[in-house]
């Protein structure tokens, strides 16, 4: 679900490029510091999204350790523990 929002995200932040470029090549009052400021907010941006997939990664790693950690081979006796303990975990 994260990921569609953010490819949603990321295509309007480029149709908007796009149709800034359009606005420039048509009009002559675009100036280069317009330039300078559209290509910093498109940094900003840009960077904002990058820190985002960055945070999401880190969750994902640390469940992922997690879970590595509580289901590690050795902690039940047989299989059918293992089984009871996670339907605990779907029960609350």
């Amino acid at each position: 679900m994260n990921e569609l929002s953010m490819s949603h995200i990321i295509n309007a932040e480029a149709e908007k490029m796009q149709a800034f470029v359009q606005h420039a090549e048509r009009s002559m009052s675009v100036k280069t510091k317009d330039y300078i400021s559209f290509n910093n907010a498109v940094s900003r941006f840009m960077e904002e999204i990058t820190m985002e997939q960055w945070l999401s990664l880190n969750k994902l790693d640390r469940v992922i350790q997690l879970v590595e950690e509580h289901f590690h081979e050795g902690d039940y006796d047989s299989a059918d523990d293992c089984r009871e303990t996670s339907e605990e975990y779907y029960d609350e």
